[in-house]
């Protein structure tokens, strides 16, 4: 559906003409009593309403002229009446030309009379333009807390497509409005860069910024209504449901009965998404609020930077004019305007020092060229490497490899072809290691045995050692058994 398919294409012409602000405060008037009237604002009423609101604004300078509705006043009317009937008469104009452009529907009821109702566009457009108006403060930590209640709560186990599409558009709402606040920031930088003055830079400082940004937004969003409080539990009731298929069938169905979708695959896929834009927006707020304070830290430096470059650029100026007006007073006061006896008191003579060597820049000491320490050479007798050399093989020796374990076990084999491993159980620690080398080394046949298991998988208890039975079998070197 496109935009003017919806709204009538004449519908912003009030915003053009001459008489914009009085048809603005019209349109916010008749929005605070639609507000206040549950059915319907009788028209009389109301035009009593746009009477008072047209002498108001007449008194302040801002004259309402009568545009398209003239033709429907009687000629000369105008000009005749005079004060309240002429006040009335643009009333009934102001009216009539909000009808035209669709504003507003007038109906006629019982007894003849006339009510205004405002069309579904109407009535959001100026919600939005009263709350653009009003300024308010934005409750950050309320979105986090509705989202959280729609997927925990009693809505979620009863209607959960519902629930998950109503924490979709809250969770909207708060990027919405997390990304007000950095372009007004953006703003009011721009805003504060702009001032002449420093007192108007104090003053949008202290007056604007602090009153619209820092109190109303940002100190709420990092003190009271900071979200962390259910941010997490967010992330991890959308985790569960995401992975809980038998949920998301539920949350399917409850979408197709409320006529949310048109088919299942639709719904699914809709939902789905809307859950993992939930968690793709909580997961980055931490990007969003680095941003809003980076935003706020520009702020305070472009005000900082404003203020001082004005202060230096202007001080000298308003100094000397504030100077020659004390001269030309204090000439005046002693009758002498001669420039030679009052020029001494008009500059004031600074006293400069000579350059001395603690005012200039220290340059920087290039670094020295490492040189390191001369490498002292010590003879190793020749007993102490005949000693670490008996070591070293004696480890080597002691080493358990491939080729001992095979011999091992080979020579406990004998001429056999094969035996149990029960005749390799140990008698002490040290078989004990080896035995655990031939079950390491048993299975690929390359030191000259393989290990079979039978079909059950035994366990022997021999000498209070527990190891699994096997039968050990002779191979060749290409890891063939021998015999077969």
């Amino acid at each position: 559906m496109k935009l003017f398919e919806v709204l009538p294409e004449r519908l912003f012409q009030v915003f053009s003409g001459r008489n914009r602000q009085i048809y603005a405060e019209a349109l916010l008037l008749l929005y605070e009593q639609y507000r206040i009237n549950r059915f319907g604002i009788q028209y009389e009423v109301m035009r009593d309403l746009m009477q008072e609101l047209i002498e108001s604004q007449e008194e302040e300078g801002v004259i309402y002229e009568v545009e398209e509705d003239e033709e429907r006043v009687p000629a000369g009317t105008l000009l005749e009446a005079g004060g309240e009937d002429l006040a009335r008469l643009k009333a009934g104009a102001l009216l009539r030309r909000l009808d035209r452009l669709q504003w507003i529907q007038v109906e006629v009821r019982d007894n003849f009379r006339r009510y205004i109702v405002l069309p579904r566009y109407a009535s959001r457009l100026l919600a939005v333009f009263q709350e653009l108006c009003e300024n308010r403060a934005v409750e950050y930590q309320r979105f986090a807390f509705v989202t959280y209640q729609l997927l925990s709560g009693e809505e979620a186990r009863l209607r959960p497509g519902f629930a998950i599409l109503e924490a979709h558009r809250m969770t909207q709402e708060f990027l919405e409005e997390l990304r007000a606040l950095v372009n007004n920031m953006k703003y009011h930088m721009e805003q504060v860069v702009a001032k002449t003055s420093i007192q108007e830079v104090l003053d949008h400082h202290f007056e604007e910024y602090k009153a619209q940004i820092i109190d109303r937004s940002y100190h709420r969003l990092k003190t009271s209504d900071h979200v962390s409080r259910y941010r997490q539990r967010i992330l991890t009731t959308v985790q569960e449901w995401l992975l809980d298929p038998e949920w998301m069938a539920r949350a399917v169905e409850d979408a197709l009965r409320s006529e949310f979708f048109n088919d299942r695959e639709e719904a699914a896929g809709e939902l789905r998404r809307a859950l993992m834009d939930i968690e793709e927006i909580y997961r980055g707020l931490d990007e969003m609020f680095y941003q809003i304070d980076l935003r706020h830290n520009q702020y305070l430096r472009a005000s900082y930077e404003r203020a001082r470059y004005l202060s230096q650029h202007s001080s000298s100026i308003d100094r000397y004019l504030a100077h020659i007006l004390e001269w030309t007073a204090a000439g005046i006061r002693e009758g002498n305007l001669e420039v030679d006896s009052c020029l001494t008191g008009l500059f004031t003579l600074m006293r400069l020092n000579l350059i001395n060597e603690q005012s200039l820049y220290t340059p920087r000491r290039r670094r020295t060229p490492h040189r390191p320490e001369p490498v002292v050479v010590v003879a190793v007798p020749e007993e102490l490497k005949r000693q670490l050399r008996e070591q070293s093989l004696e480890r080597v020796r002691q080493a358990i490899t491939r080729e001992k374990v095979g011999a091992y076990v080979l020579g406990r084999m004998g001429t056999r072809r094969e035996m149990g491993i029960a005749e390799l159980a140990p008698q002490n620690m040290e078989e004990f290691l080896y035995l655990l080398y031939v079950y390491l080394y048993g299975y690929d046949g390359l030191a000259g045995y393989r290990l079979v298991a039978d079909g059950e998988n035994r366990v022997l208890d021999i000498g209070g050692y527990r190891f699994y039975d096997r039968r050990v079998i002779r191979v060749d070197k290409a890891g063939k058994r021998r015999g077969v």
